[in-house]
């Protein structure tokens, strides 16, 4: 759903509220990240149904193969915190990726009683076949920017990808505007939602 952005009416008919943060630099920027986002995960959607893998089992792969390249830990409970899911939901999670010979468990040699998780080769090897139309298609872009245009993407990317992270955490505390649905109106402060479409 987009918000404040071509919209010219609300459900309950009143004219939509006008952005406190439109006249601010970037805000349209915004968008064309949302279209980024939600492009991507409709790619990652239908790759991962080609695989045969549910959409949690997807982003707790990714979740694992990070960790495993950062040489940290990664256990249940950081898939169960990372992706909001409930203990119950994330050993289902776990047992469908180890079934899948995606994942293995192991016992952690820092902490004998913990068991931390890994990614398998064949995790890997699908990893790429699933995503090497995409890295093909986006790379053919960036080889045709400048090497200061990919400068700017390499140093902000990050920064912008923090903001969204620290966003998540605000909106987990309750920090979000909230519709009236018996208004029928959108936030004051509303924007585009990233990642949805």
């Amino acid at each position: 759903m987009q918000a404040d952005e071509g919209t010219t009416s609300t459900p309950g008919g009143a004219p939509p509220d006008r952005s406190a943060h439109r006249g601010r630099r970037g805000f349209d920027v915004l968008f064309l990240l949302q279209l980024f986002s939600t492009e991507a995960e409709r790619y990652a959607d239908q790759v991962r149904r080609h695989y045969g893998l549910a959409h949690k089992d997807v982003h707790a792969l990714n979740e694992v193969m990070q960790a495993n390249r950062e040489g940290r830990p990664v256990r249940a409970g950081d898939i169960a915190r990372r992706l909001v899911l409930s203990g119950s939901a994330t050993t289902t999670v776990i047992k469908r990726l180890v079934a899948s010979g995606h994942v293995v468990r192991s016992v952690d040699p820092r902490d004998r009683r913990e068991v931390s998780l890994h990614a398998t080769e064949h995790a890997y090897r699908a990893g790429r076949e699933m995503f090497t139309p995409m890295t093909e298609e986006v790379l053919a872009v960036l080889e045709d920017c400048s090497d200061e245009e990919v400068a700017v993407l390499r140093r902000r990317m990050p920064q912008l990808t923090d903001a969204v992270r620290r966003a998540g955490r605000r909106a987990a505390e309750g920090d979000a505007p909230r519709a009236t649905a018996a208004a029928g109106t959108a936030p004051p402060e509303a924007g585009p939602v990233p990642g949805t479409g």
